[in-house]
């Protein structure tokens, strides 16, 4: 007998039940149940149990019961997908998933549209996309006149929030503190020292995750134009960093502004997005202050300027002399437009 997993399992266990000349009532009887119950689930309304199951090789001694269960999860399955289909019909696929990136996201999946929606649905919790601006209103964001878009945001964080989750057994029983953190700073400069990005980033997160924070590394999402994120998961502070720009200054400095919001503006109820460009509010100035400060102090920063010698090697004698890495004080000179976006880039570590 052909097995089609659109139609229900009892529709099939009834046939079977035919050509053995088995009727609603013996059956009943002879599984200890009521007529109405068999007659509901031989007529597909009533879902099989795996008690019923068992008691069907009593009646069908051929037919073991781990096939009649087969047959009942794929048939439900059948049906949760086409529940997922009718909710999703009145949208254009097509539009969904260039708003919501779905190429990005599920490269390389071979999943047809239908299956990315529901994944995407899943991954940014939602039941449906109608439901996208009233979840995600708490993203205060003010730059999608310059083309950023809050679709991509709100995905970042999402998948970031999937990969903190990892981090949860290592964080569990240890409470997050303003001062541990405080007495902890100088740790993440010294981890920061490190001329291996990869190996300074698995090392921040280890530290983190003893001071009962999560930390998460996550390239950004195309048009988010976000460097980071501080957020509450699972009753811990979390930072989020896009890793967007691939230089060691670019990150660390992304880092240390984090961990500014941390200190300064941690509130469990608010999401902190810090973007590529920068933002002109006090939140973002004082995290940036801070960001400097951690790296080199502004009386020895002052000092270095006044001198005016911004070579080769009075950089490198200063950075070692502050152990930070050159690139940090290259990076800061560009900013501070001591020296041109085009010098000493040889000094980054990429």
């Amino acid at each position: 007998m052909g097995i089609n997993y659109r139609v229900a399992t009892g529709v099939i266990i009834k046939e079977y039940l035919e050509e053995k000349n088995i009727n609603e009532e013996e059956l009943s009887k002879i599984l200890g149940v009521s007529k109405l119950y068999i007659s509901e689930l031989l007529s597909g309304k009533n879902k099989l149990t795996e008690d019923i199951a068992v008691n069907l090789e009593k009646v069908l001694p051929e037919i073991p019961a781990s096939y009649w269960l087969n047959l009942e999860n794929k048939y439900r399955e059948y049906l949760a997908n086409e529940c997922d289909k009718n909710n999703l019909e009145k949208f254009n696929l097509e539009e969904i998933a260039k708003k919501f990136k779905f190429k990005e996201v599920f490269k390389g999946l071979n999943w047809d549209l239908l299956k990315q929606a529901n994944e995407m649905l899943k991954i940014l919790k939602l039941n449906s996309f109608d439901d996208f601006n009233d979840v995600y209103s708490n993203l205060q964001v003010d730059f999608f006149e310059d083309g950023g878009e809050k679709e991509a945001i709100a995905i970042w964080l999402n998948l970031c929030k999937e990969e903190a989750e990892l981090q949860t057994e290592d964080i569990n029983g240890i409470e997050y503190s303003h001062e541990k953190l405080q007495q902890k700073l100088g740790l993440f400069k010294n981890i920061a020292y490190n001329t291996n990005l990869n190996s300074t980033l698995i090392s921040c997160r280890k530290l983190c995750n003893q001071l009962g924070i999560y930390f998460v590394e996550l390239e950004a999402i195309s048009n988010s134009k976000v460097r980071g994120a501080l957020l509450t998961y699972n009753d811990h502070p979390a930072i989020f960093i896009s890793r967007r720009f691939k230089s060691h200054d670019h990150v660390w400095f992304a880092i240390a502004h984090e961990l500014g919001h941390l200190l300064k503006h941690y509130n469990i109820n608010e999401v902190l997005i810090s973007l590529e460009e920068e933002q002109i509010n006090n939140k973002e100035m004082e995290a940036n202050e801070f960001a400097r400060e951690f790296f080199i102090s502004k009386k020895s920063y002052n000092e270095f300027i006044e001198k005016g010698d911004f070579s080769s090697k009075s950089i490198e004698l200063f950075s070692a002399k502050n152990r930070i890495l050159p690139g940090i004080l290259v990076a800061r000179l560009q900013h501070d437009k001591y020296i041109d976006m085009a010098s000493l880039n040889y000094k980054k570590n990429r």
